[in-house]
């Protein structure tokens, strides 16, 4: 009887260890197939992630014939370059110098900082953006009424405050250069001087950094209408952006620069099937125009293909 229960209890005993043998097997089978199907899906994954749209020029149709000194149009989002012309020419710039004088009093003088207004500032050539001799305003407010009005007033501002123009020319010219645009060069702060010089290629370096670092900036140069307060006083204003394109619905903000010796400026952020893309007009006799017919050729000249 005892050698018939040692038996069986060594019977049972094999029968656990078989099981448990078994069910290793199994279970690590499992676990080869789960990870091979993981596998298999991040391929599938990467593969999608690789196929990314990119434009594809049609060379039925011919280069555009531009109303301008120079052009670039520079998608963010692709890296890619739609449309070059004359993009290392120099070309006053007008207004589209306040997006930099913007950047250099945030980054150097400081955007809560509060500026007064003088009456030398309400004598520059220009709208003045409703201030009054006496005033004061805090750095954020006075950048916004200079961007929304293109009011050179503002600007010249921003130059006393800084230390006078000579001062304040020497930041900017200082900021451009460690942006790497070493085509560009400045005389005064709101772009009155002809002698604020850029090319495409240096604006688009500008374009480039403010959507990185200073966002805010496209997001205020886009406000339909602004109230501006003084703070040493009770009396606001409400001011309206003159940027032609501030009523289109695909324009993501940017800065117009008119000048007789510019002529007529964009730099202009715009979305474009889904993309950020940068649109860079100097010298035109109608930019509202030119930037239509710039991106309906761009229409008809790219298609969009998928990498293989």
């Amino acid at each position: 009887m005892s050698m018939k229960v040692h038996a069986q209890f060594f019977f049972l005993i094999c029968l656990l260890i078989v099981g448990i043998i078994v069910s290793n097997f199994l279970f690590s089978n499992k676990k080869k197939d789960d990870t091979k199907k993981n596998t298999t899906e991040n391929v599938v994954i990467e593969q999608k992630q690789e196929l990314k749209k990119y434009p594809s020029r049609n060379w039925d149709v011919p280069d555009l014939n531009v109303d301008a000194e120079g052009v670039m149009v520079y998608s963010l989002d692709s890296n890619f370059s739609y449309l070059n012309f004359r993009t290392y020419g120099k070309w006053p710039i007008a207004s589209i110098t306040k997006l930099l004088t913007a950047v250099v009093f945030i980054e150097d003088i400081g955007i809560q900082k509060k500026v007064p207004i003088s009456k030398t500032a309400l004598e520059t050539e220009g709208y003045s953006g409703g201030f009054r001799s006496g005033e004061a305003y805090r750095g954020q407010d006075l950048v916004t009424v200079m961007l929304v009005t293109s009011s050179n007033d503002a600007a010249t501002a921003i130059e006393e405050y800084a230390g006078g123009r000579e001062a304040f020319i020497n930041l900017l010219n200082a900021k451009a250069v460690l942006l790497g645009m070493n085509d560009t060069s400045f005389e005064d702060a709101s772009g009155l001087s002809p002698k604020n010089l850029s090319t495409p290629n240096d604006l688009i370096k500008l374009a480039r950094y403010i959507a990185e670092k200073h966002p805010e900036i496209l997001g205020w140069t886009r406000l339909q209408s602004f109230i501006s307060q003084p703070t040493n006083s009770a009396e606001s204003n409400v001011i309206y952006n003159v940027n032609p394109f501030a009523s289109d619905f695909s324009f993501l903000g940017g800065k117009t620069g008119t000048s007789p010796e510019a002529r007529e400026n964009i730099l202009g952020f715009f979305t474009y099937k889904g993309e950020r893309v940068i649109c860079i007009i100097l010298g035109s006799r109608d930019r509202v125009k030119a930037k239509e017919e710039i991106f309906k050729w761009i229409d008809l000249a790219y298609t969009i293909e998928q990498k293989n």
